[in-house]
């Protein structure tokens, strides 16, 4: 069995053992890999599972498959990215995409003070997140939502998590020590955080992490803060 392609299926397209490929992976597996009826492929429901599925119809108008083997993965540390809103479109996309690969499991856009003014395109959103789970092999699709405030989201999601803000800072900076705790991570958008969300950040009890002395767009300072978190 060729495990190079991952492909995604949700989960209300299988049921009793039987899956329902969506149009644009079927697709992918007619007109690209070409497989044929009697191949097997590796499926993820997203929700933690991986499947060897044997194909029984492959056509234009349909592909369908059985599911033959199921491997369930265990729950992914538990990290929340938070990301500050930026003006241009694809930056916000690559830092979404290599989130993802790097092992986020929610993704929360941010209308900081310093934020840019973008509508998210919720359709576009998911179909990066697959891709890149597929790409990395994951076998669980992270969340993603929109704030409309950076105080909301501290509200919200600081509870029970270690807060962690990147932000160049002479206020000090925070070393981690290698654990498994819960992470909230917080990236400014272009110009950074404000002051205020500094400060009440720190309040809050955010370690302040200062990634380095050059100043870095906020798609690098996302992917920095995740490779530094899968370190630990």
């Amino acid at each position: 069995m060729n495990q190079q392609f991952l492909f995604y299926v949700p989960p209300r397209q299988i049921a009793e053992n039987q899956i329902q490929f969506p149009e644009v992976e079927a697709n992918h597996i007619v007109k690209v890999i070409r497989k044929r009826p009697g191949d097997v492929i590796q499926v993820t429901d997203g929700v933690g599972n991986i499947m060897d599925v044997r194909l029984s119809t492959v056509d234009k108008m349909r592909v369908s498959g059985d599911v033959i083997a199921n491997y369930i993965t265990p729950a992914e540390p538990d990290r929340i990215l938070a990301i500050g809103v930026i003006r241009q479109r694809e930056r916000l996309e690559f830092a979404v995409e290599k989130a993802v690969e790097l092992g986020v499991t929610r993704i929360v856009f941010v209308h900081s003070e310093h934020a840019g003014n973008m509508d998210i395109k919720a359709k576009r959103i998911d179909k990066i997140m697959i891709s890149a789970i597929k790409q990395s092999r994951r076998s669980w699709l992270p969340a993603w939502e929109e704030r409309k405030s950076f105080y909301e989201v501290l509200a919200d999601f600081k509870e029970g998590r270690k807060v962690i803000m990147a932000h160049p800072n002479e206020k000090g900076t925070y070393e981690w020590k290698p654990d498994d705790s819960p992470l909230l991570l917080l990236v400014g958008p272009e110009g950074g955080f404000s002051e205020k969300e500094v400060d009440h950040a720190i309040v809050s009890g955010a370690q302040i992490v200062n990634l380095g002395q050059k100043r870095l767009r906020t798609e690098t300072a996302a992917c920095a803060l995740l490779v530094l978190a899968n370190l630990q």
